[in-house]
């Protein structure tokens, strides 16, 4: 899966240049502020392309972005003219373009944020998968689980003897990968719905680390 992103806009020229230079990821377009909120509500997006001055309301869904659960890291590059260029950086857009829009000035900015967009793609995307683990609480038990998603920040386990969990814990499980590379971390409880609870990563050692997220990016941009 392509990093992916959103593009507000009501503009031709500016539908066609960023289409252009944003080629080598998944786009997706609205033309109106209401439109963008309830994709911003439903979805998740690694960048925004907002023209905030060529459709009304424009600099508000900058805001609705930074507020958003799911898209509040993502970059934001935001079109604007003189009279809402600043107020486009207080409510947080990472890049601020003039119109008309230039297309080396955009393609710079893209360049310069192609591994900030491609590592919220990683924190944020989902693998689906089934593999044996085990967690472990504080006070030693071990507990029989099995993942059924990871990212980058963490994974979703079922346990498989009904035991309840709080606080922090620590879990292992083997990657699908050639080297059967085994993850151990620590973890704390941020959800649990039943027998399925999701875990935020708390640490992981430095070269295990580095293996996951080498396997977690080549699954996550097939």
């Amino acid at each position: 899966m392509r990093i992916n992103g959103l593009v507000v806009s009501h503009d031709a020229e500016v539908q066609q240049l960023v289409a252009k230079v944003f080629a080598t990821m998944d786009l997706r377009s609205c033309e109106d502020h209401q439109s963008a909120i309830e994709l911003i509500e439903r979805n998740h997006f690694d960048g925004f392309i907002i023209d905030c001055d060529g459709l009304e309301r424009g600099a508000e869904i900058v805001a609705a972005v930074r507020s958003s659960r799911s898209n509040q890291k993502s970059v934001v590059f935001a079109i604007t003219s003189a009279k809402t260029s600043t107020k486009a950086l207080e409510l947080g857009s990472n890049f601020v373009l003039p119109k008309p829009l230039d297309f080396d000035h955009l393609s710079t900015y893209f360049q310069s944020s192609i591994l900030k967009m491609e590592a919220e793609h990683r924190r944020y995307f989902r693998y689906e998968l089934s593999l044996d683990a085990e967690v472990v609480r504080n006070d030693g038990k071990v507990i029989p689980a099995q993942v059924l998603n990871v990212s980058d920040g963490g994974v979703a386990v079922r346990l498989l003897d009904g035991t309840h969990l709080h606080g922090s814990v620590a879990i292992w499980f083997r990657l699908p990968d050639a080297q059967k590379t085994r993850v151990t971390a620590a973890a704390m409880l941020c959800w649990a719905r039943g027998p399925i609870f999701g875990m935020k990563f708390l640490a992981m050692p430095g070269e295990i680390r580095k293996q996951y997220a080498d396997w977690l990016s080549s699954m996550a941009l097939v």
